[in-house]
C-alpha cells in the first residue's frame, strides 16, 4: 500500500488521505478473509491436521484444537468479505471502468483460491502474487485515477515478491499438499528445480525494478531497493542448500520474509525520496 501511495505521489502529486485510509482498511480486510477462507477449505481437507508447522507455514490450529467453530470461521471470512467489498463499491462509484476488473478478480481469488485455484497447476503463486501486487496498483489507481507505468513499476515487483513469499513457503508441505490434490509448482518441479526457479524469481525482481527505471517508469532513487540483495542472496544461498530439509530452511524463509518486506518498502522510499527532490 505504501509503494502504491508514494508512487501515486511522484507521478501526479496525489494524496487523498481518507481514500487512502479506506484503501488500507479494505487491504487488511480482504487479506484477512483469504486467510480465513484458506484456514476454513484447509480445517475441511484435513490439510492442516497433516501439514508440518514452521513459524512460516503449515497454517494455523485454531479449527484443528477447536478453539473456534467452522461455522465461526466462515462467519469471519464472509464478514471481512462483505465489508472490504462495501469499500470496494464506495470506490467503484467514482472509477468504476478502471477498478472494476481489480475488483472483480480479487473477489473470486478470494473465495475461489484454496478450494478451486491451488488446483490448477502451476497457478496458486502467479495468483497469490497477482492479488497482492494488484492491491499496490489498486491504492495507485484510488490516488491517481489511472493505470500507467508508474503503476505498473509497482504492480510486477511486488507480483513476483509475493509469488516467492508463497513459493518458498510451498516447500515443507509439498508432499501433504500432493496428497490433497493441489499441482503448485514445486510439486510439479520438484524441491530442486523449485529452489533455482526462486533464485531466478529473486533475479527476476531485481531486474524488473532496473527496467522500470530505465525505462522512466521509476525515478533513480527507487534503485535503492537493491539495498536488499544482501538478504535475497542469503535466502537463496539457504534455500539452494537445504530445499530438501525443512528444519534447515527455515532461515531461509525468515530471510525471504526479510527480502520481500524491505525490498517493497524501499521501493515506496524511492518514490518519496524521488518526490522530494
Amino acid at each position: 500500500m505504501l509503494a502504491g501511495l508514494a508512487a501515486a505521489f511522484y507521478a501526479h502529486r496525489a494524496f487523498l488521505p481518507i481514500d487512502a485510509a479506506l484503501v488500507m482498511v479494505g487491504a487488511l480486510l480482504t487479506h484477512a478473509s483469504v486467510n480465513a477462507f484458506n484456514n476454513y477449505f484447509d480445517y475441511r481437507s484435513k490439510i492442516d491436521v497433516k501439514t508440518p508447522k514452521t513459524p512460516f507455514s503449515g497454517g494455523v490450529d485454531i479449527l484443528v484444537k477447536g478453539m473456534m467453530k467452522p461455522s465461526e470461521a466462515l462467519t469471519v471470512c464472509l464478514s471481512t468479505l462483505i465489508c472490504a467489498a462495501l469499500i470496494g463499491v464506495y470506490f467503484l462509484v467514482r472509477l468504476f471502468n478502471v477498478l472494476l476488473p481489480l475488483i472483480v478478480y480479487g473477489a473470486i481469488i478470494i473465495v475461489f483460491y484454496t478450494p478451486v485455484l491451488s488446483r490448477v497447476p502451476a497457478l496458486s503463486e502467479i495468483v497469490a502474487g497477482s492479488g497482492f501486487g494488484l492491491m499496490g496498483l489498486g491504492v495507485y489507481v484510488t490516488q491517481t485515477g489511472l493505470i500507467d507505468a508508474a503503476g505498473i513499476a509497482i504492480l510486477i515487483p511486488i507480483t513476483i515478491l509475493v509469488a516467492l513469499l508463497l513459493f518458498l513457503n510451498e516447500f515443507p508441505d509439498a508432499e501433504v499438499d500432493r496428497i490433497a490434490g493441489r499441482r503448485h509448482i514445486v510439486i510439479l518441479l520438484g524441491k530442486k528445480g523449485s529452489a533455482w526457479l526462486y533464485v531466478a524469481g529473486e533475479v527476476s525482481t531485481y531486474a524488473s525494478i532496473i527496467l522500470a527505471v530505465a525505462v522512466g517508469a521509476a525515478p533513480l532513487p527507487v534503485l535503492i531497493s537493491l539495498f536488499s540483495l544482501p538478504i535475497a542472496y542469503k535466502a537463496g544461498r539457504l534455500t539452494l542448500k537445504n530445499y530438501n530439509r525443512t528444519s534447515d530452511l527455515v532461515p531461509a524463509m525468515g530471510s525471504n520474509v526479510l527480502f520481500i518486506l524491505s525490498t517493497i518498502t524501499l521501493m515506496a522510499c524511492g518514490f518519496a525520496i524521488a518526490s522530494l527532490v
